[in-house]
């Protein structure tokens, strides 16, 4: 395979990709100052967030210098660092809010299932670009999906095991798979939904407080009603920065989990068209760069799933934050606050760029 020139071309795809990364990350350093205002320190960790979203962007810029088909010819050993470090974590990981997800460094804590994603991306794109049987497709990347979920359902995060298993769907959907096998998915996943709740009642509390808030509204339903209040109160135009109160004051982990109904607070909704935009731009340019003329199999999937990937998250949490989805603790990809999303964000994207220039 050739290698196209790796100049970006102005305002090409890759460019607006880069940008756009730059952009949302900024949008991202607003949110978590507004969420701090009335902080003791209010820019303890808006500082901190600048400095990820600079050493994201340039491990975004290092990732796509190097070649695609060394992340190809490479993706089994990437997958057994990555999956080793999700098998640690029960031996070495620190619990926080109940899930065993996180390793301390020093003062900063490192979640492994963030820059997994970009690393889990490449195996199934690898496997579904081996199988050329639909059904061997199908079945070999669930197997794949199953093998990479187990640790992670340990922890337990069904946020991100959701994701993953979106990004499986939506990857054999777009490599041209069957109905059939994707009803079958839906199927399944909709019969282990409804076991996981059965089995665990505070999931089923989450789905009670989504409708009906005021059944519990010290409990299942107070995050529901924070979110309601804290986009209520910032209208069209927002409460302009120091004045979320309630991001400040109610709405739970308002820097993270939380970050666009901050936004929201702050900014209105004129004022987070921006980040939708920006979005759109930034998925666009992903999907421009799949449909390129020439380009190689394994990066076309690559560059779908990344797209897919970004979006499917963004929509998730904006879903969660608008009261249409119950509460998981899932962040705004380039926004929410953490080393760790970012990183893997900026990860993800600098591989798809290398993608981009893959040609057969």
């Amino acid at each position: 395979m050739n290698r196209r020139s790796r100049k970006l071309p102005l305002l090409g795809p890759e460019t607006l990709a880069l940008l756009m990364t730059f952009l949302i990350g900024g949008w991202g350093l607003l949110t978590i100052v507004s969420s701090q205002s009335h902080a003791s320190e209010p820019f303890l960790l808006a500082g901190k967030q600048l400095m990820f979203l600079i050493l994201g962007l340039a491990v975004m810029w290092g990732a796509a210098k190097v070649p695609f088909r060394f992340y190809c010819r490479n993706a089994w050993i990437l997958m057994l660092a990555a999956f080793g470090l999700l098998l640690l974590l029960p031996l070495f990981g620190v619990r926080v809010n109940g899930m065993c997800g996180w390793f301390r460094l020093g003062g900063f804590h490192f979640q492994p299932t963030e820059p997994a994603k970009g690393i889990y991306l490449l195996t199934l794109v690898i496997a579904f670009s081996k199988l050329r049987s639909d059904n061997l497709r199908f079945w070999g990347g669930a197997l794949l999906t199953l093998v990479w979920l187990l640790p992670i359902l340990l922890q337990p995060d069904f946020g991100t095991a959701a994701i993953y298993l979106a990004v499986f769907a939506s990857l054999y959907f777009l490599s041209g798979g069957s109905w059939r096998n994707l009803l079958l998915l839906a199927a399944g996943g909709i019969g282990t939904a409804a076991l996981f709740v059965w089995r665990h009642p505070y999931a089923w509390r989450r789905i009670t407080g989504l409708f009906n808030p005021d059944l519990d509204p010290l409990g299942s339903g107070w995050h529901i009603r924070q979110f309601e209040l804290a986009i209520a109160r910032g209208g069209w135009f927002g409460s302009k920065l120091g004045g979320a109160v309630w991001s400040n004051a109610y709405l739970p982990l308002a820097y993270n989990d939380s970050a666009y109904a901050t936004m929201a607070e702050t900014l209105g909704w004129c004022g987070v068209l921006p980040v939708w935009i920006c979005f759109t731009v930034l998925i666009a340019s992903l999907l421009l760069l799949a449909f390129r003329f020439g380009l190689a199999r394994e990066a076309r999937l690559y560059l779908l799933g990344a797209a897919a990937l970004v979006g499917i998250q963004t929509l998730v949490h904006i879903s969660v934050n608008l009261c249409l989805l119950p509460t998981t603790g899932l962040t705004l990809p380039l926004i929410s606050y953490g080393g760790s999303s970012l990183f893997g964000c900026c990860l993800l994207l600098g591989i798809a760029l290398s993608a981009a220039n893959e040609t057969e």
